[in-house]
């Protein structure tokens, strides 16, 4: 168990021992793996070893886990009252190179909601949550709107969803896939422990489907590697050092891309140069690109988040809500999954891609692929770390 803050100077102020405070604290309270490892293992044992026991607090740090575009963590949150907090978007960490609509920063906001829903169930606490309760904001706005407010109240019924179980085994995994394809009882059971989604989850196992399908998200991938604006946002968040790593606790990594042991030492070691000329170069761009194609290619089905209708902030929301919901039902059943979203995203490269696979799939004019992800099987495991709590808070 951790100390707390309050906790560690009472202590040092009654035994007169207040040294060289700023040393102290760097060493109490320095990050590293095994925190993240706790902190999705067991979130509300980890919010308690941190010294918070109030549930809207477990319940915080515990939505902090939900699946987020490039690790950047886009929330900002006003805790209220002990039943109540409003979410708002960080508009400093808006994705804008390739997510121009704001597409998937609405579904993070998604999944963190429903995160925070089952967290709260686990509790034994009822929730209500209201989208917009000050009207949409923009891009421009966040820090003025907030996009929900989030209120808890003691369960009226010993309801429970077991979704909450998969939480410690639920993770991105973009390591290379291997063993049988996903059977269709394998798909149809997913769709039933993932619940009542407010959208469609097409799913995809047919070879020859899939024959048509994956290189064409290969090609996405180049594309959007070979492309500057959207190649330098990866550079500026990727973190190559353990200390970068745990200290910024956001972003993308080599470990977050499936990458371990001797291989990881020399990518780290003689592949990974993060200055924009080492970043950019041919050799750079192709082994990024490299290490996409082995890991779409050994994909054993495909997920497609489809939306009919309105394709606007609350669908995005709600499909983040159906997308973690999924995630959660993966990790129960020990399948692996890893979000592939370079061919439809809102810029205009990107859109080519798009009207493709929605000829393939044989998609309406009024359908909209919000989320792409790929399945298999993986024992590769990987916690990306997350920022403290007091960093969200306004």
């Amino acid at each position: 168990m951790k100390l707390t803050r309050k906790r560690f100077l009472f202590n040092s102020f009654a035994s007169g021992a207040l040294v060289s405070l700023s040393t102290i604290q760097s060493e109490l309270y320095a990050y590293s793996s095994g925190d993240a490892t706790l902190h999705r293992k067991d979130p509300l044992g980890y919010a308690e070893s941190l010294g918070f026991t109030k549930p809207l607090d477990q319940i915080l740090i515990t939505a902090l886990l939900a699946p987020n575009s490039h690790n950047s963590q886009p929330w900002k949150i006003k805790r209220v009252s002990d039943s109540e907090f409003l979410l708002f978007g960080d508009g400093e960490k808006q994705l804008q190179e390739i997510d121009s609509l704001n597409r998937q920063f609405f579904h993070t906001h998604g999944a963190f909601l429903e995160l925070a829903h089952l967290t709260a169930d686990k509790l034994m606490f009822d929730t209500k949550i209201t989208y917009f309760p000050k009207g949409k904001p923009s891009s421009q706005t966040f820090p003025l709107n907030p996009i929900a407010k989030f209120e808890i109240s003691p369960k009226s019924k010993c309801v429970h969803d077991f979704l909450f179980a998969g939480l410690p085994h639920r993770r991105m995994n973009r390591s290379v896939y291997s063993g049988p394809m996903i059977t269709e009882e394998e798909m149809a059971d997913l769709k039933m422990l993932t619940g009542p989604s407010k959208h469609k989850l097409l799913f995809l196992n047919d070879p020859k489907k899939l024959e048509s399908i994956l290189p064409l998200l290969d090609s996405a991938f180049a594309m959007e590697t070979n492309r500057t604006a959207s190649n330098e946002l990866n550079r500026k968040w990727f973190r190559v050092s353990k200390e970068d790593i745990y200290n910024k606790r956001d972003g993308l990594t080599l470990e977050g891309n499936g990458l371990s042991g001797i291989k990881l030492w020399f990518a780290k070691t003689f592949f990974v140069d993060l200055s924009k000329e080492g970043w950019h170069s041919e050799s750079a761009k192709e082994a990024g690109i490299q290490m996409f194609q082995n890991q779409v290619y050994s994909s054993k089905a495909l997920v497609f988040f489809i939306t009919e209708g309105s394709d606007d902030e609350r669908t995005w929301i709600e499909t983040g809500r159906d997308f973690i919901r999924f995630t959660l039902a993966c990790a129960v059943r020990n399948i692996a999954f890893h979000t592939m979203n370079q061919a439809v995203e809102d810029y205009p490269e990107s859109r080519t891609f798009t009207k493709q696979l929605k000829t393939i799939l044989g998609l309406k004019p009024n359908e909209q692929i919000q989320l792409i992800a790929r399945m298999g099987r993986s024992s590769y495991e990987y916690d990306s770390p997350r920022r403290e709590i007091e960093s969200f808070l306004i």
